[in-house]
């Protein structure tokens, strides 16, 4: 057993049974604790001596330690890190800078992606102390990491390339490399084809396609489902070869993007299909179910085998309906009487359909159906949720599926409502959702003003989250 053996044994075990031995220490440690207990002896304030077996541990290990570190060779051949790029904003006060801390270190931490978006929209700098701790809390929640690449700004590269846990942030910055797309890795390579989507979608489209049949699956099904921005008519030849892929999720990538381009032949098939099981009375809808699942159906991404418990002709159709354009239909269908298939599933189709298509029209008509309530709302104009929220059922469901921050009136009704609500737990999950979705403007309502009751804990966490952001609105003003 080596010293250091021996100095571990007897922390496990304590000294009382396992006294400290320093005699199989290198000599120069046994002289600096024959040293240390020397002076320790002589001094008036001394608290301990070689009879003291804690002090002798705890000096050895130390001395111990100190020695290994200071034994090794310096590395050589080494190229020191190049600093990294200034920073061109100015950077936030210090009490904002330190609420940023109390944010990373668990307090609040879920107002951390506001306050980036409030630093970015005012053009304020991150102190750079902090851009490593922001770069580890992005690492493992993905909807952070655009924010922090944009805060760290020309230090993202820098950090990117400094730590392997960080590449992430290369996505997300401007890299003036013009091989990128074809000798970058693969975050610069889907960062270079997110980056000219947006400035050329034409240049991007055939880009992907030159170098399409040699692309792993798992890429290929990446790169085509970036299409999706600027998306056009232009790209349905593209998507169209793509449902002829030897991989399924390409197919499905591609099946989605072809739903999305109106007057595609892809949405008229779906159409078609639709059509041919539906049967439109007046107020009724009689559903005949199809009969099987041929090879343009598969090729065009029906999925043979439920994900839901229902059968399989039921999931067949569940798919079509969701797939095939809402002009395919009458909107008063919402009003109608469904036979023949679950009504609740057949309107849950077409919600799939309305959310694709953003229209409100359909929202408002199916929001009669009971079905699908927050992401329906979502696609109404704002002045419109507060009237289309008071007729669902468990408002904490529905305003959360809402895009933030909330429009002012609707804002407001959440927190009157809980100022007057009774206290119970009942209220702890829709308190959550408002502390998160109140607009800047609304921080300063008088329930904020109200008394806390220790044992109303929705009440007094409400209370603490809105002040939190008020507060943190002002430092950055």
């Amino acid at each position: 057993m080596s010293g250091w053996d021996k100095l571990v044994s007897a922390a496990l075990l304590g000294t009382d049974r396992r006294p400290p031995n320093a005699d199989d220490l290198p000599d120069a440690i046994r002289r600096a604790l024959a040293t240390t207990t020397a002076t320790a002896t002589t001094s008036a304030t001394a608290t301990a001596t070689t009879s003291d077996p804690v002090r002798l541990l705890l000096d050895a290990a130390a001395l111990e330690t100190t020695y290994r570190r200071a034994g090794r060779p310096a590395l050589k051949g080494l190229t020191p890190i190049a600093p990294a790029p200034g920073e061109d904003r100015p950077l936030v006060r210090p009490a904002a800078a330190n609420r940023l801390a109390m944010m990373l270190g668990g307090q609040q931490a879920t107002v951390l992606g506001e306050w980036l978006r409030v630093v970015l929209d005012r053009g304020w700098g991150v102190p750079p102390e902090f851009l490593p701790a922001l770069a580890d809390f992005a690492r493992g929640r993905t909807e952070y990491r655009a924010l922090v690449a944009a805060v760290a700004d020309r230090r993202a590269k820098w950090l990117a390339n400094l730590n392997p846990d960080w590449r992430f942030l290369a996505l997300h910055t401007t890299s003036e490399q013009e091989d990128d797309w074809t000798h970058g890795t693969p975050n610069q390579r889907r960062a270079w084809l997110i980056r000219t989507r947006e400035q050329d979608p034409a240049a991007a489209r055939e880009a992907l396609l030159d170098v399409w049949p040699s692309e792993p699956a798992v890429v290929r099904a990446d790169f085509l489902a970036l299409l999706a921005n600027g998306l056009s008519k232009d790209d349905e030849e593209f998507a169209e070869r793509a449902l002829d892929d030897r991989a399924s999720d390409v197919r499905r990538t591609a099946a989605s993007l072809l739903a999305r381009i109106p007057g595609s032949a892809y949405s008229a098939r779906m159409a078609a299909r639709a059509q041919a099981c539906l049967t439109f009375q007046p107020k009724k809808v009689r559903v005949t179910l199809p009969r099987r699942l041929d090879e343009s159906m598969q090729r065009d991404g029906i999925i043979a085998k439920p994900r839901q418990a229902m059968g399989e002709k039921a999931w067949w159709l569940r798919q079509i309906l969701a797939a095939a354009p809402l002009t395919t239909y009458d909107v008063k269908i919402a009003d109608a009487e469904v036979t023949g298939f679950d009504q609740a599933l057949f309107f849950e189709a077409l919600a799939d359909a309305t959310v694709r298509e953003r229209d409100p029209e359909w929202a408002r008509a199916l929001l009669k159906t009971k079905v699908a309530g927050a992401r329906l709302i979502a696609i109404l104009p704002p002045e419109e949720w507060g009237t289309a929220i008071g007729k669902r059922g468990d408002l904490a469901q529905v305003v959360g599926g809402l895009p933030v921050p909330w429009p002012d009136g609707l804002a407001v009704a959440m927190l009157d409502l809980l100022d007057q609500a009774t206290p119970d737990h009942g209220w702890a999950r829709l308190a959550s959702v408002v502390s998160q979705a109140v607009p800047a403007g609304v921080l300063d309502h008088p329930i904020t003003r109200r008394p806390i009751d220790e044992e109303q804990t929705w009440r007094r966490r409400l209370i603490e989250t809105l002040t939190f952001r008020r507060e943190m609105y002002e430092e950055l003003s």
